[in-house]
C-alpha cells in the first residue's frame, strides 16, 4: 500500500503529473458542470416555474442582467412571467426570481434556512473578509449581537456632530473650487461624496481621521491602504470567475489579487493596532471604575470602541464573544458598508434632483427656513422633523437603492407560500413552492422598489411627493424594514447601520443644497450604471475612468 502511494505522489509530483493536473482538472470541473445543469433541469422542484429561455448554455441570462441592464431585462420578464419566473445563470444552473411579498417575507425571516448563495460569500470574504455581511449562522447571530450597540439611536445622536462637520467641510472645500473658477466649476460629486463618507466613517468607526477631504487618499496610511484596497477590488472578472468556478481559486495569477492581499495585510496591521489600543481603555474604563478613560479622549463615541466594550461585558456568554481576528473582519465591512453605500447614494440623490430643479428647489427652500444660517443648532429631531426632506431621501433609497438584487440559497427542503398564485409549466396553478437543498433565489430589490402593481402607473418616475400623500394599500404589504422598501431588507440580515446611513445622507444633504445649484454636467442619457457590490453612476463614454457623476456647481445666492 505504501508503495502504491509513492508512486501516486511521484506522478503527481512530476511534471507530467502536474499537466495532467492542469488540463485533467478544469475537464473533471465541466464534466460535473454539465452533469449539475442536466440534473437540476430534471430533478429540481423549480423546474415548474416557467421563465425566459435561456439564451446560452454558458452565460443564461447573465449578460441581460450586467452593464445596466439589469432592471430593465427583470421587469420585462416580470411583465411577462407575473411575479416567480425561472431565468438561468452561468453555467445553465436555475435562479428562481422573487417578487411575491410573502415569498420574500418568508426567505428573508428564515435566515437559518436561506443562505447567501457560496460564490457572494467567497466574493464578499474576498473583499472584506469573514465580517457580518458574508458570515451565516450561528456565527451571523453572535456578530450582529455583539455589534447592535453601536447602532443604536442614543448612539446616533452622538455621531450627528462629526456627520455635519465633514459636511460642512465638504461644502467649505467645494466653495473654494467656485471662488477659484472665473465659471461655474464641473466637479464630480462621486469622488468628493467618497472623500466625505470615509472621512466620516473613519472618526464614527475607529476615531481616526483620514482627512480624505484635504490630504486626498494618500493622507494617511490606512486611508491610502484602503484606496489602493479598493480601486483594485471593484469585482473584476476575474473573482467573478472565481465565485461561479471554484477551481480558479487555487490561482492568484492575476495582479488584482495580488495586490488586494497586500493591502489586506497592511489593513490587518493597522486594524489590530486600533483593536488593541480600544481593548486596553476599555480594561482602564473598567479598572478605574468608570467611563472616563473613554470619555475623555472621545473614544466612547467610535462603533469599533463600543463593539469591542460590548464583547467585553460581562452579561455577554463566553462562547459567544468574538474572537480578535473576528472583530479585525469588521473593520472593512465597517468601511465598505458605512462608506460605498451612503456616497452612492447621495451621488444618485444629487443626480435626481439635477433632473428636478423643481424639488432640488423646494428642498433648499425647507432647508433654509428650518436653519436659516449655521447658528442654528442641528439636532436629530430637527433634521428628522423636516417632511420633504424625509421625502426626497426616501424617494432616492427607492429609486436609487444602492444594492439593486440579493440572493439566498435554501439550506435544506422547505415550502415557500405565496400571495401571487402562478401557473406550472404543468397548467397547474400553485399557491406555494417546493424547495429542495441548493435551490437558489434571487430577490430583486429595485424591482420591488419600483412596482406598478404597489406604486402605481408613476412607479418609474422620481417623485418625493408619493411620501407626502396617502400612499396606496399595497405599500403596506411590502416586507421592508424601512419605509415599506426592500433597500435595507428584512430579519436577521437586515441592514444593521440603516439609521445610521440615512442620518449621514440628511446632513450631507442639509449642508450641499443649502450653499449649491447642481446641475448634471453630461446628457442624462450618457448617465449609465454598474453593480459592483453598490450601484455606481458612470458616463457611458468614459467607462475607463471609473465611476463619475460630473456636476455644475454653482452658488446659492439668498433673496
Amino acid at each position: 500500500m505504501s508503495n502504491i502511494l509513492i508512486r501516486v505522489e511521484s506522478f503527481v509530483t512530476s511534471p507530467v503529473g502536474l499537466a495532467a493536473i492542469a488540463v485533467g482538472a478544469p475537464i473533471l470541473w465541466l464534466t460535473y458542470r454539465a452533469v449539475l445543469y442536466l440534473t437540476s433541469s430534471f430533478l429540481s422542484p423549480l423546474r415548474v416555474i416557467d421563465g425566459p429561455p435561456s439564451k446560452s448554455y454558458f452565460t443564461g441570462h447573465f449578460l441581460d442582467l450586467v452593464n445596466g441592464n439589469g432592471y430593465t431585462s427583470l421587469r420585462a420578464y416580470n411583465e411577462q412571467y407575473g411575479h416567480i419566473f425561472n431565468i438561468r445563470a452561468l453555467f445553465g444552473e436555475f435562479r428562481c426570481i422573487v417578487v411575491d411579498n410573502r415569498a420574500v417575507a418568508h426567505l428573508m425571516s428564515n435566515h437559518m434556512t436561506y443562505y447567501k448563495p457560496e460564490s457572494a460569500r467567497f466574493q464578499l470574504s474576498y473583499l472584506l473578509g469573514q465580517g457580518l455581511i458574508s458570515a451565516e449562522g450561528m456565527e451571523h447571530r453572535y456578530q450582529r449581537r455583539i455589534m447592535m450597540p453601536a447602532f443604536s439611536s442614543s448612539h446616533l445622536r452622538n455621531l450627528l456632530p462629526t456627520f455635519l462637520s465633514k459636511a460642512a467641510e465638504l461644502r467649505d472645500i467645494l466653495n473654494e473650487q467656485i471662488i477659484a473658477s472665473p465659471t461655474p466649476p464641473t466637479v464630480d460629486v462621486v469622488h468628493w461624496l467618497s472623500r466625505a463618507t470615509l472621512d466620516i466613517i473613519g472618526l464614527a468607526g475607529f476615531n481616526y481621521d483620514f482627512s480624505t477631504l484635504r490630504q486626498g487618499e494618500e493622507g494617511t496610511e490606512l486611508s491610502a491602504a484602503f484606496h489602493r484596497f479598493n480601486s483594485a477590488n471593484k469585482f473584476p472578472l476575474l473573482l467573478l470567475l472565481k465565485g461561479f468556478i471554484p477551481i480558479l481559486r487555487i490561482f492568484e495569477f492575476d495582479a488584482s489579487a495580488r495586490q488586494a492581499q497586500k493591502l489586506r495585510k497592511i489593513m490587518r496591521q493597522i486594524g489590530l493596532q486600533l483593536i488593541e489600543e480600544k481593548q486596553r481603555e476599555v480594561m482602564s474604563e473598567k479598572a478605574s471604575g468608570g467611563g472616563t478613560v473613554l470619555e475623555e479622549k472621545g473614544h466612547d463615541r467610535d462603533l469599533l470602541s463600543l463593539m469591542i466594550k460590548s464583547n467585553m461585558s460581562t452579561t455577554t456568554p463566553q462562547d459567544q464573544k468574538l474572537s480578535v481576528p473576528q472583530i479585525l473582519n469588521q473593520i472593512p465591512t465597517f468601511l465598505l458598508a458605512g462608506h460605498e453605500t451612503t456616497s452612492n447614494a447621495t451621488s444618485w440623490c444629487l443626480f435626481a434632483l439635477s433632473q428636478r430643479p423643481d424639488v432640488q428647489s423646494r428642498l433648499r427652500n425647507e432647508l433654509f427656513a428650518a436653519f436659516p444660517d449655521d447658528n442654528v443648532e442641528i439636532t436629530v429631531e430637527s433634521i428628522n422633523a423636516l417632511p420633504y426632506l424625509e421625502a426626497v431621501v426616501r424617494e432616492t433609497m427607492r429609486f436609487h437603492p444602492p444594492v439593486e438584487v440579493t440572493a439566498r440559497v435554501s439550506q435544506g427542503a422547505d415550502i415557500i407560500p405565496l400571495e401571487h398564485e402562478f401557473i406550472g409549466k404543468d397548467g397547474k396553478p400553485r399557491k406555494h413552492i417546493e424547495v429542495k437543498k441548493g435551490d437558489h433565489f434571487i430577490i430583486p430589490i429595485i424591482l420591488m422598489n419600483r412596482s406598478r402593481d404597489v406604486w402605481g402607473p408613476d412607479a418609474d418616475e422620481f417623485n418625493p411627493d408619493r411620501w407626502l400623500a396617502d400612499r396606496p394599500a399595497a405599500v403596506s404589504e411590502i416586507p421592508g424594514l424601512w419605509a415599506n422598501l426592500m433597500t435595507f431588507i428584512n430579519g436577521q440580515r437586515a441592514c444593521i447601520g440603516f439609521k445610521f446611513a440615512l442620518l449621514e445622507m440628511k446632513a450631507l444633504l442639509v449642508h450641499l443644497i443649502r450653499s449649491f445649484e447642481f446641475e448634471l454636467a453630461v446628457d442624462p442619457k450618457d448617465i449609465t450604471c454598474k453593480e459592483m457590490v453598490v450601484t455606481r453612476p458612470f458616463v457611458k463614454y468614459e467607462m475607463e475612468k471609473g465611476s463619475q457623476l460630473p456636476m455644475i456647481i454653482r452658488p446659492v445666492v439668498q433673496a
